[in-house]
């Protein structure tokens, strides 16, 4: 009996072992000419049932994200997964959608050694933040395959990982 509660414990140790641990953190923003844009928390605005946009919130209010391969992902409170997606267009001021399915969030993300949310996407020319339709700022991406000018009321930024400590 001993050695089949050993056998259980040392399973139960190798699953614990080999499942990775994700690193939950916010993103914030960085790096605007105009101070006011300097420490936004990136969180999501409700569309529709399978999809977000991603707005700039208070602090209380930021989404926790982690990264899954390259993608990332947010848990919203019902479980759902959401990833973050660049959308393609033909517009300057890319839309950065957060949408509920594994396989709609654009992939290619990492963390550079100071923190800071990059892409490999083609298309990637920085992130902005632009005004909101009479609500929170909205994060958006400059979509390089289109040009290079900052739209009127926009601003570049950095997002920054802020890693959360567990408690």
């Amino acid at each position: 009996m001993k050695f089949v509660t050993s056998l259980a414990l040392l399973a139960t140790a190798t699953t614990v072992v080999a499942s990775p641990v994700q690193k939950i953190f916010n993103l914030v923003s960085s790096g605007a000419s105009d101070e006011s844009k300097h420490g936004l928390y990136l969180s999501t605005k409700h569309e529709d049932p399978l999809n977000s946009k991603a707005v700039f919130r208070a602090q209380s209010d930021a989404a926790d994200f982690y990264f899954v391969n390259g993608t990332v992902r947010w848990d919203a409170p019902n479980g759902a997964p959401y990833a973050i997606a660049l959308i393609p267009g033909s517009n300057l001021q890319g839309d950065v959608g957060i949408n509920v399915s594994p396989t709609t969030g654009s992939e290619g993300f990492s963390l550079t050694s100071e923190k800071e949310l990059t892409t490999d996407n083609d298309d990637f020319g920085g992130w902005l933040v632009c005004p909101g339709d009479g609500g929170p700022q909205g994060l958006f991406y400059e979509n390089s395959s289109v040009g290079d000018d900052v739209p009127e009321g926009c601003e570049v930024i950095q997002l920054d990982a802020v890693y959360k400590t567990s408690s």
